[in-house]
């Protein structure tokens, strides 16, 4: 609907209770102001055969939307969030309250996070040639930009080391290509999450892991775990896909919590 209303084409969205966000989501994706014109209606009214009586009473709704109502052009959120800083009486103190407040801000996945510090973030820089400020693409659904300095932050979220951002710079710029059209799976009902498979010398060099477990969980090899959780991270955010507003699986998945990195398993090709 949002594309439709940059061509000038005006538009109108009938959607189901709680999938509001969703659309309004879309919308500051596309640059616009999140008051779309929409109207939530009942659940029952989706289905075969049933009463819609609801999309009759409201009609003047839709024709409004559709006559009367224009898109407001904001832009894109580009600006960076200011830092969080969390105090406590020892560190441990001050680890339980951080964890607590990206419980209650939905900023985490909800498990325990290591402390994204200054200290901790400089450190994963220095895995990668790229300035802090470099962009790394928009990510959707609200399309944020994410920058080197960001993707650092979500990879120290999860204990990741600095070899391993190559892998994660080039997981997002995959992420963020057009053929991928991450904004349609990013707001999704289905369970679907990111398959990150990685080819060439690197993977060893990282001690991704190619053959037995691979999908996870394996303590033995570190970075699959930390990088997918990272790209998790980053989807929901950077890219705004909460779950229950942003991203609507109905189930959502045990691999929604890592997605799904690994590597090649080249020495084990046919020749």
């Amino acid at each position: 609907m949002a594309r439709a209303e940059k061509r000038g084409i005006p538009t109108f969205s009938v959607t189901r209770s709680g999938f509001a966000t969703v659309v309004r989501n879309q919308f500051l994706g596309e640059g616009f102001a999140p008051d779309a014109a929409l109207y939530e209606f009942p659940l029952d009214m989706f289905v075969p055969g049933s009463d819609l009586t609801p999309l009759e009473k409201n009609i003047d709704k839709l024709i409004d939307g559709l006559t009367g109502w224009q898109p407001r052009v904001t832009g894109r959120a580009a600006e960076a969030p200011p830092r969080v800083n969390i105090e406590g009486k020892d560190y441990d103190d001050a680890v339980t309250k951080m964890n607590l407040a990206f419980l209650r801000n939905k900023w985490g996945d909800g498990l325990p996070i290591v402390p994204a510090t200054e200290e901790r973030v400089n450190w994963l820089l220095t895995g990668t040639d790229l300035s802090r400020d470099t962009v790394v693409g928009v990510i959707p659904p609200i399309a944020r930009v994410a920058t080197v300095e960001s993707l650092a932050v979500s990879l120290a979220m999860t204990g990741g080391r600095p070899e391993y951002m190559p892998v994660l710079i080039a997981a997002i710029q995959a992420f963020v290509d057009p053929k991928q059209r991450a904004s349609k799976w990013q707001a999704t009902t289905a369970n679907v999450c990111p398959a990150v498979i990685v080819n060439g010398p690197i993977g060893k060099q990282i001690r991704l892991n190619s053959r037995h477990g691979c999908l996870g969980p394996d303590p033995a090899h570190h970075a699959g775990g930390c990088i997918g959780r990272a790209i998790r991270l980053i989807q929901q955010d950077i890219g705004g896909a909460v779950p229950g507003s942003g991203t609507m699986s109905v189930y959502g998945g045990p691999a929604r919590y890592t997605n799904v990195v690994f590597a090649e398993d080249e020495d084990g090709l046919p020749a």
